[in-house]
């Protein structure tokens, strides 16, 4: 009986089972910020981009040489510019040779806005134009780890900005 009891009270190798209870815990946690804060880059870089393309969209000086100075092109061409993650995925061969994995590029759209935010078409007059509206919709994320299931993590990002013509 002596010996059971004591085999019973023994406490050796109790850190090394609680350790191997906690650490999957501790890894989902782990790749779980590792992943959202991936996606939240992704995101603030994104919003940032197209942020940038409208501006540079709306400061286009069109009148003075209309061929040149498309704002339409000059806001896709900013965004373009401006999300540097997409420049990354570039120079990875893991990712498809420049676009995302299901090789996506990024597609930008631009339209012209009036006083009451309707769409113009492109032959709108020029003092028609009120509000030009950049927009990336379902650009593919890529999760940097992988590790959670899709159903947790996004898989979509995009991003809307409307600016107003001086």
């Amino acid at each position: 009986m002596k010996k059971f009891k004591a085999r019973f009270l023994n406490n050796r190798g109790t850190a090394a089972v609680e350790f191997a209870i906690l650490l999957p815990i501790w890894l989902m946690i782990f790749f779980g910020l590792l992943d959202y804060s991936w996606y939240l880059t992704n995101v603030m870089v994104m919003e940032n981009a197209v942020s940038s393309g409208a501006r540079a969209g709306v400061k286009v000086k069109y009148w003075l040489d209309p061929d040149e100075n498309d704002p339409f092109q000059v806001a896709k061409d900013a965004v373009k510019h401006a999300f540097w993650l997409d420049d990354a995925k570039k120079d990875d061969t893991r990712a498809g040779g420049g676009q995302g994995e299901d090789g996506q590029e990024l597609e930008v759209e631009v339209k012209l806005k009036d006083v009451d935010n309707k769409e113009l078409s492109n032959g709108a007059a020029v003092n028609e134009w009120k509000y030009l509206e950049v927009k990336v919709v379902g650009y593919k994320y890529t999760p940097l780890t992988g590790y959670l299931p899709e159903a947790m993590m996004p898989s979509k990002i995009s991003a809307v900005s409307l600016m107003a013509f001086p």
